[in-house]
């Protein structure tokens, strides 16, 4: 059979649960009263402590920040300190001792050095003394020279110079009796060979297709056979032919087609056209007649020099860069432009009335 529970392990319960009650009651009560006294710490606290506002908190953290910089540039220089210790090398003693001695001796060989200031002052006094010769020479001198300009002025004019030395540079000769020209053109830095006979018969020609004229002397219209030969392509393969009125005259003008002829450094090869066509020439027969521009003198130089090789005479004739190759037209026509007036003569200057000049003998002996 089963033992019925007593009524008195109801009233244990009772008692326990009334006890948990009454603690649970404290502890609430001791958790309100501490909040409020936390809370009233706080209050207090925070009237006790300044206002932070958003500003110096910026200021805080840009400190913090500096702060942090300054601390990694510490680090920095602690390691790189660190580094040049561990490197550094030990000092040798015995070389400092070494470099010790050698500068003692340097500074008695230094003792040993003593300047003669006496020595000194006697060269220095030598010196003086010849300083003051070379400077009374020069007075001396330069009172003779006055001397010298003033006798000088007073001396009377000893009258016109004596007759200098005559000098007779090489003159230009007559060609070989019956020995014919053959011209040739040093121009534009080449050498060229012209027929002028030719380029004549070719202009000719031209002028009488022209219909221009009718008659071996005659006026006619300068203009119009200026553009004939102007539009014409009239000339050979070296020449070309144009015409110019001066003086009232019709002229040819001879103008050299671009690269034609020798340049002088071609001039210098076996086959150069100048160098081919003078091994034909008869010297006796024949001579080299130069019509030389002033900006081919060079050209004409390294021309002549195979002339003269070859034996063949030559003249030639200077012609300024500006000037023009002109000549008449040859033939039996005698032409003249239309409307020409001549300019009119001017008149002749006075001669004045001088005394005859006076007669010199020429020193007897010439140089040449």
């Amino acid at each position: 059979m089963k033992r019925k529970r007593g009524s008195s392990g109801g009233a244990s319960l009772d008692s326990l649960l009334d006890t948990m009650t009454n603690v649970v009651g404290i502890l609430v009560i001791l958790l309100t009263v501490t909040q409020l006294g936390v809370g009233e710490a706080v209050e207090r606290i925070k009237d006790a402590l300044p206002d932070i506002t958003d500003e110096d908190m910026d200021r805080s953290q840009k400190r913090v920040e500096d702060l942090d910089s300054l601390l990694k540039l510490e680090k920095e220089q602690l390691q790189t300190v660190k580094k040049l210790t561990e490197q550094k090398k030990p000092v040798n003693i015995e070389e400092q001792k070494a470099l010790a001695e050698k500068l003692k001796k340097e500074l008695e060989k230094l003792k040993e050095i003593q300047i003669n200031i006496e020595a000194l002052k006697k060269q220095i006094a030598e010196r003086d003394k010849k300083v003051k010769s070379i400077e009374k020479t020069i007075v001396e001198k330069e009172t003779e020279l006055a001397d010298i300009k003033a006798k000088l002025a007073k001396t009377p004019d000893p009258g016109p110079a004596p007759n200098a030395k005559i000098v007779n540079l090489p003159n230009p000769r007559d060609a070989p009796k019956g020995a014919k020209p053959i011209d040739y053109v040093c121009r534009g830095g080449r050498i060229l060979h012209v027929d002028i006979p030719q380029l004549q018969s070719l202009a000719l020609a031209a002028i009488a297709k022209s219909r221009f004229v009718t008659a071996q002397e005659q006026a006619v219209d300068c203009e119009k056979l200026v553009k004939l030969f102007e539009n014409r392509n009239v000339g050979n393969r070296d020449w070309r032919i144009k015409l110019k009125p001066a003086g009232g005259v019709p002229y040819l003008i001879l103008e050299p087609r671009k690269g034609r002829g020798d340049t002088s450094e071609r001039l210098r090869k076996p086959s150069a056209l100048f160098r081919k066509s003078i091994q034909k020439v008869n010297p006796n027969l024949f001579y080299l007649n130069f019509r030389v521009w002033s900006d081919s003198y060079d050209t004409y130089l390294v021309a002549r020099q195979y002339a003269d090789q070859r034996g063949v005479l030559a003249g030639w004739t200077a012609l300024d860069t500006n000037s023009e190759f002109r000549v008449p037209l040859g033939g039996n026509l005698k032409l003249t432009c239309e409307g020409y007036t001549p300019p009119p003569t001017p008149p002749q200057p006075e001669v004045p009335d001088l005394p005859p000049p006076t007669e010199r003998k020429l020193p007897g002996t010439k140089i040449d």
